[in-house]
């Protein structure tokens, strides 16, 4: 028997937060479901872990490798699996309210859509036991309803687990996350980016929470993902271009606390500005000051000692606090 939805779980060194994450797929008021957890190599009692709970929990399906490959190939290996009519992507610190993948599933069925937004999380700080929960994102109504895509894409977080997928779409539009030259935590950007732009429109809702655990040590705390955030939409530039899809009037990068504090960062990331300028500079409205004053630095800077010498490599923070350049020394 086909179940609904296959809940796909990259686990990589999560034996403390799993307990409480599995829990909330098991305790779904969906109970047509599957449960594919695909340990990468784990060094912690994870995979153990999983296996005493697949004892219990006939759902649920252990997958394991024998080498550490990444979210990526993790979740790819989920797909191979999967069997289900819709996919869904958890986070293995993550959890889910009880009856979240029903809420999506009742949204899927009803629009007919081929992926489906749950435009409501939260993200948790155990350090300090406060919680926010998302907002309305600029465009989002009190109802459900089909929004564009590019103003789904422009303004929506690029986040893989606020979002449900029909299998068959993903098979038919051939969507696997991206191979090992994408770094971890940024995967979600060509994804989500990607499978979004195969469609007119997405459907939006408001349901039940995603419950985002913020801790530190987790993958996106490191200082290098806003550099790799622009290597994924480089990457995800060219896959647009190699399947034909107009990116006018999308956004194609954002920068965030950029540090550019080695020539090999900025050789990497100055051809794709270079390329994509023109098209930046006619929608600027779609990017933050910050956004285009990085761009215009590095585009305006032929090598990296030149940037060096005009620039802080920390450069957005740099703007943020001053917005002037360094002398010259």
């Amino acid at each position: 028997m086909i179940p609904k939805v296959s809940v796909i779980i990259p686990v990589h060194n999560v034996e403390a937060f799993l307990p409480r994450t599995i829990g909330s797929v098991r305790e779904q008021t969906l109970r047509d479901i599957e449960i594919i957890c695909v340990d990468d190599a784990s060094t912690d009692g994870s995979a153990a872990l999983l296996e005493a709970m697949a004892r219990e929990e006939k759902r649920l399906h252990l997958i394991r490798f024998p080498g550490n490959r990444g979210v990526s190939a993790a979740r790819n290996e989920g797909l191979d699996a999967a069997r289900g009519e819709y996919v869904y992507f958890l986070d293995s610190d993550d959890w889910l309210d009880p009856d979240y993948l029903a809420a999506m599933v009742a949204e899927a069925e009803e629009s007919g859509e081929d992926i489906v937004v749950n435009a409501t999380y939260y993200e948790e700080f155990p350090e300090t036991g406060k919680r926010s929960v998302s907002g309305d994102f600029g465009f989002l109504g009190e109802k459900p309803d089909r929004y564009p895509v590019r103003t789904v894409l422009n303004r929506f977080p690029p986040t893989v687990w606020t979002r449900l997928y029909r299998r068959s779409f993903l098979r038919r539009n051939h969507l696997r996350f991206p191979g090992p030259g994408i770094h971890n935590g940024t995967e979600d950007i060509w994804f989500t980016g990607l499978a979004g732009m195969m469609q007119e429109s997405i459907h939006v809702f408001r349901g039940p929470g995603y419950h985002y655990l913020q801790r530190p040590g987790s993958l996106l705390r490191f200082k290098d993902i806003p550099y790799y955030n622009i290597l994924s939409f480089k990457d995800l530039y060219s896959e647009f271009g190699e399947r034909k899809i107009a990116t006018e009037g999308l956004r194609l990068f954002y920068a965030g606390p950029v540090v550019l504090d080695t020539a090999e960062k900025f050789d990497a990331i100055r051809p794709f500005f270079l390329t994509i300028r023109e098209e930046v500079l006619r929608h600027r409205e779609l990017y933050a000051p910050v956004d285009v004053f990085l761009m215009e630095a590095v585009c305006g800077s032929g090598a990296y000692a030149g940037f060096r010498a005009r620039y802080n490599p920390n450069i957005s923070v740099a703007f943020i606090r001053s917005r002037m350049p360094k002398a010259h020394v």
